[in-house]
């Protein structure tokens, strides 16, 4: 009589197919989830701040923060948000672009004008701001725009929905680009996760 061993043999390859089945819905959730997400940013947008570490900033040195949907200039420099710390002065978070001519403006921090060392320079003009966001020289109207800064938890957190125009350079001129009179505050609502129109701000 023949006897059978029902002893589990474990050199004998198992069922691979339940954890197949198991990866695969794995795999499947986390797709579902991630396209979940890219549709509710994609829908709602990002939200209209950008946070830098304290400790991340050098007094004296601007840091550009890009924001991506915004666009570029006709260089390919894309446009953003410079955050400076200034001696003495305070935190400012500038628009890096030009508003006469829509060049992005360039942090050039061994070019001297004047007794200023280090400005903020548009190349398509020659305009050149001091990293107060003052108007040194140049054809310019006004003052770099900004935008409103807090700080808090250690940290530089920049509001860019609203743009403060700058300061108007000389008395308001209404053949020019608008600016920001004395004692007023000048402001354009920035849009969310679109490219910048070419007039954008200049009235």
């Amino acid at each position: 009589m023949q006897h059978f061993d029902d002893t589990p043999d474990d050199s004998r390859p198992r069922n691979p197919w339940p954890r197949l089945l198991a990866l695969g819905a794995v795999l499947l959730v986390s797709v579902v989830a991630a396209g979940a997400c890219l549709v509710a940013f994609v829908s709602t947008g990002a939200d209209p701040e950008i946070r830098v570490a304290l400790t991340e900033l050098e007094p004296g040195v601007p840091r550009l923060e890009p924001i991506t949907s915004w666009g570029a200039d006709d260089d390919g420099f894309t446009y953003g948000i410079w955050v400076t710390q200034v001696p003495e002065v305070g935190t400012f978070a500038y628009f890096s672009r030009e508003v006469n001519t829509g060049c992005h403006l360039r942090w050039e921090a061994v070019r001297r004008v004047g007794d200023v060392t280090g400005v903020f320079a548009d190349p398509c003009s020659e305009t050149v701001y001091g990293i107060d966001g003052v108007l040194i020289d140049g054809p310019g109207t006004r003052h770099l725009d900004n935008f409103p800064v807090v700080i808090a938890g250690g940290e530089v957190r920049v509001d860019f929905s609203v743009l403060r125009i700058g300061d108007c350079r000389d008395d308001p001129d209404p053949d020019e680009p608008i600016c920001n009179p004395p004692g007023a505050t000048t402001t354009r609502s920035v849009p969310r996760n679109t490219a910048l129109p070419d007039d954008f701000a200049q009235r």
